[in-house]
């Protein structure tokens, strides 16, 4: 019985462990049952895999590889034909295969045994169109005989060895050799693709393991099989992981024989004084064939050529080899200023016509001896015939002997964009220092600040888009965004042109209102918009003008927006009467608006919507008022003048603040008290203050994917909420509940109740009209506390009252949040996809008006931020003015003071007038 046993699976780990201490043991790894594919790219399909362990290479033989084809049912008869190869470590089916065939072959696949415990086993059926059994370990001349019965070797194949030429039906005659000095130098990696593309019917072969030829070596210019270029699909190429082969000489026997020969002590002496036919490239690369035949087998010789050229670059990491063939001089020249780049060497463009370029380095080999300097032998010929299309590289000498430099003409900032295009995109607000300094570790180059700065501009661009030709492309997006999110309305408005033949139309102004945020506001039931404007920067100044509402919870809930010219009249004029339009807003709207005090809104908004209520941002009265009188005690007064619910209350207020300062109380009188509130909305121009600096398309879609998001972002919030009412509403009534504990109600009959609290606080509730002398349940739609108290009288004397949330506004309804933000706003294709304009005309950008003056670097700075100024952990005196003690005059202090006249009574804003002397001044 045979030592060896045949497995289905086997753990190679724990079998390098278990034969560690055993040299002679070994495992093979036998494919059977299957086929190989075409050179190059080899494969072994349609076969299974088996193992056999407890081999000792001491007495293993072809008849043990018999026995196990045998026991695996491939041989039934003595007919059955098999070939044996087996695959050299860490090489590939196109160039690792060695014959299996003869006690030689046995000793050559023992080097490989100390090392290698599993050792990989290939069987061809029928017949063999490999070389495998002609590129044997012994070199000399080879004659392959097919026998039934040998005495002492496999069943399949005998091999004679002897000084005859090689004789068999798949070894075609080759060229002879004028010399013998091949003789002295190891076999080359060209010489073995050479052999193998010229085997008889290697084209021919299916990959069945039949041959579909008739025998000959007809060259077909049509035939797919022998067409090199052919087309790759990108999508379907088989990614392999990347193995460290650095060290793998470590591991490896010196004596074992590499693909083309071994070292020149380990050659037979049968090969050095031999005759080795090999072909002569001369003949084939010359053209003087004289049949068809011929000029086929020298046409596939060529291209075995090449391919041994690109396999010996490949193994070096070499960027450039002979016959490599580039689709453009272009290329060709991009590839080797990403060479000068890679090596640090200044290699320079000596030749640049129509059909040929060539690169010579301008490094140089100093001799501190002498003071001279040698030149860089490194040169690259590049050329193609006239009537071809790909060029190739004819001379390639790749040596640099010249120092490596560190100011590389090649590496300019355009290059240099290009390669930064994924970190500008990943953080587009990179400081330029911290970007060279990245750059400089990279390519470990001096590279400036300002090629820096081209650099990133021009990623910037690219990213982002030229500023100007995205207005051409306006078009095109407003189709896409129309297209994936129904009823959306979208308006451009452009410059009037006199000659309407003209193909150009200069861009003035856009509206945005997208579909589901329609769909969302009605659901919401809260008749309230808030209406600002922010700065749009870049080169194409304008405004951002933006609508917004209030969901339930007290959110901002985005609902149009547009980017006009200037807020004036008649662009707020535009804007509003658009948004009208989409809301199903009248004349006789009874809407509240929210804004600032800004000139050009206020007609507007009495024009277009003359009953509608008009409020004014408490926080841009507070700003004005700052300007000439500060501290907490007008801030609080303003603030309990703001929130009052009704009129005496209001009154009351504006007294305290006529006896704190006349003046104060005057300038407040002038604006009406019913158009004061106390919400803003500067929150919104704050989230898109990163898409206003953007070219236009950028900055619409940052504001749509910025409520693409904020709508997603809210509803997973929704989705975690319990109870009746939105957390905010729920926290409110909570809050009015505990209050509610300390008043009394008295039904007075007819749904009303007399609530009377701490305080002398009592007022009148009609619950059936939801409505409170305080004002305070009419304003916010949630019922106050004098409100709960009547709520709570009521459900102690009629069980059918429903609790004080049922009292609470619709639009605080936990359902109508839901509703609102069910709408969803839908993504938009790449810029690639989308639909073209049929619009004849094309957009041009805004015309830039350059204001008076120099522009202004800063912005102006509220007095909230003045005030607010902190610089480390102590607050800031910058931006105040200081009183002198002296003479009571603002703007400089005591110990500056030049003697100007003080100010009897003190107060600030008044003349100064300097003394005519120094020291201490007089009254």
């Amino acid at each position: 019985m045979a030592p060896w046993r045949i497995r289905a699976t086997m753990d190679e780990i724990h079998v390098a462990r278990r034969y560690a201490g055993h040299p002679t043991i070994f495992s093979v790894r036998l494919h059977h049952g299957g086929q190989f594919t075409k050179f190059p790219g080899r494969k072994y399909i349609k076969g299974k895999q088996n193992y056999v362990d407890l081999l000792d290479i001491d007495t293993f033989s072809i008849h043990d590889i018999d026995e196990m084809m045998e026991e695996l049912g491939h041989i039934d008869s003595d007919e059955t034909l098999l070939y044996y190869h087996f695959l050299r470590p860490f090489g590939d089916l196109d160039f690792g295969l060695f014959a299996l065939g003869s006690d030689q072959d046995v000793h050559h696949l023992g080097t490989y045994v100390a090392n290698h415990k599993v050792i990989d086993v290939y069987i061809e059926h029928g017949k063999t169109n490999l070389h495998t059994y002609s590129m044997s370990p012994n070199p000399s001349k080879v004659k392959i005989v097919e026998i039934k019965e040998p005495p002492a070797c496999s069943k399949q194949l005998f091999l004679e060895w002897n000084d005859s030429p090689i004789e068999h039906e798949s070894v075609p005659d080759l060229t002879e050799v004028e010399n013998d000095s091949h003789l002295d130098k190891e076999p080359s990696l060209v010489d073995h693709i050479e052999f193998e593309m010229n085997v008889e019917n290697e084209d021919d072969y299916d990959g069945s393991g039949h041959n579909n030829g008739s025998g000959n070596d007809e060259f077909d210019d049509d035939s797919e099989s022998e067409d090199s270029d052919f087309f790759i699909d990108e999508d379907n190429l088989i990614h392999d992981v990347d193995v460290d082969m650095k060290d793998f000489h470590m591991n490896i026997d010196k004596d074992v024989e590499w693909v083309g020969g071994s070292s020149e002590s380990n050659v037979p002496e049968d090969t050095q004084q031999g005759d080795l036919e090999v072909i002569n490239t001369e003949v084939l690369l010359s053209g003087s064939s004289s049949d068809e035949a011929n000029d086929g087998k020298r046409r596939k010789t060529i291209r075995a050529i090449h391919r041994a050229y690109e396999n010996d670059a490949a193994l070096v990491s070499e960027p450039f080899y002979i016959f490599q063939t580039f689709s453009s001089s272009k290329d060709f020249k991009t590839q080797v200023k990403l060479h000068s780049i890679r090596t640090r060497r200044e290699i320079q463009l000596e030749k640049n016509d129509k059909n040929r370029v060539r690169f010579v380095c301008k490094g140089t080999i100093p001799n501190l001896a002498t003071n001279e300097e040698e030149k860089c032998p490194w040169v690259i010929y590049c050329s193609k015939w006239k009537r071809d299309i790909d060029w190739m590289v004819k001379t390639y000498t790749k040596e640099h002997r010249c120092l490596q430099t560190r100011k590389v003409k090649a590496c300019d900032y355009k290059f240099l964009s290009e390669h930064i295009v994924q970190v500008i995109e990943t953080n587009p607000k990179i400081p330029i220092r911290a970007l060279r300094e990245q750059l400089q570790r990279e390519y470990q180059m001096d590279i400036s600040h300002m090629k820096t700065f081209r650099a990133k501009q021009q990623a910037l661009k690219h990213v982002q888009g030229d500023y100007a030709s995205q207005y051409r492309l306006l078009r095109d997006y407003v189709l896409e965004v129309q297209a994936r999110n129904p009823d959306t309305t979208v308006k451009i408005d452009v410059e009037s042109e006199a000659n309407p033949t003209v193909e150009t139309r200069t861009f003035r102004r856009i509206y945005v209102c997208i579909g589901a945020l329609k769909r969302g506001f009605a659901a919401g039931r809260r008749d309230f918009l808030g209406l600002d404007g922010a700065f749009v920067k870049g080169p194409y100044p304008g405004q951002v003008l933006s609508a917004v509402a209030l969901d339930g919870n007290n959110g901002i809930y985005p609902l149009a927006y547009a980017v006009v010219e200037s807020e004036t009249l008649n662009s707020w004029t535009w804007f509003l009467s658009n948004l009208g339009d989409d809301l199903g807003l009248g004349t006789n709207s009874n809407f509240t608006f929210m804004s600032d005090r800004q000139k050009g809104l206020l007609p507007a908004i009495a024009t277009l919507f003359p009953c509608a209520e008009h409020r004014y941002c408490l926080r841009h009265i507070h700003d004005n008022m700052k300007k000439n009188w500060r501290g907490k005690v007008f801030k609080d007064l303003l603030w309990e003048c703001a929130t009052t619910s009704n009129v005496q209350h209001f009154h009351q207020a504006m007294e305290k603040l006529k006896k704190l300062n006349n003046d104060a109380y005057e300038w407040l009188k002038q604006i009406p008290p019913q158009s004061w509130a106390r919400s803003h909305f500067t929150a919104f121009n704050s989230k898109i203050e990163d898409g206003r600096d953007a070219p236009i398309i950028n900055c619409i879609e940052f504001i749509r994917e910025y409520i693409m998001k904020k709508i997603v972002k809210v509803d997973k919030e929704i989705q975690k909420v319990v109870g009746p009412l939105t957390p905010t509403a729920t926290t409110i009534l909570d809050n009015i509940k505990s209050k509610a504990e300390q008043y009394v109600a008295t039904f007075c009959g007819a749904g009303k109740y007399q609530v009377a609290g701490p305080w002398q606080d009592q007022c009148i509730v009609d619950v059936g009209q939801q409505s409170c002398t305080c004002k305070r349940w009419e304003l916010t739609g949630i019922p106050c506390k004098h409100g709960v108290a009547a709520i709570w009288d009521m459900g102690r004397n009629d069980k059918d009252v429903g609790i004080p949330e049922s009292f609470v506004h619709p639009c605080y309804w936990l359902s109508s949040w839901k509703e609102m933000y069910s709408f969803k706003v839908s993504p938009i294709n790449g810029r690639s996809m989308w639909e073209k304009s049929a619009i004849p005309t094309t957009l041009l950008p805004p015309k830039h008006r350059v204001p008076i003056g120099r522009p202004k670097k800063k912005r102006t700075i509220s007095i909230v931020e003045k005030e607010d100024f902190v610089r480390g952990n102590t607050a800031s005196r910058a931006h105040r003015s200081v009183t002198c003690t002296k003479c009571n005059n603002v703007g400089h202090n005591a110990r500056t003071c030049k003697g100007q006249r003080p100010i009897v009574g003190g107060g600030g804003g008044q003349s100064q007038v300097k003394g005519k002397g120094k020291g201490k001044a007089t009254t």
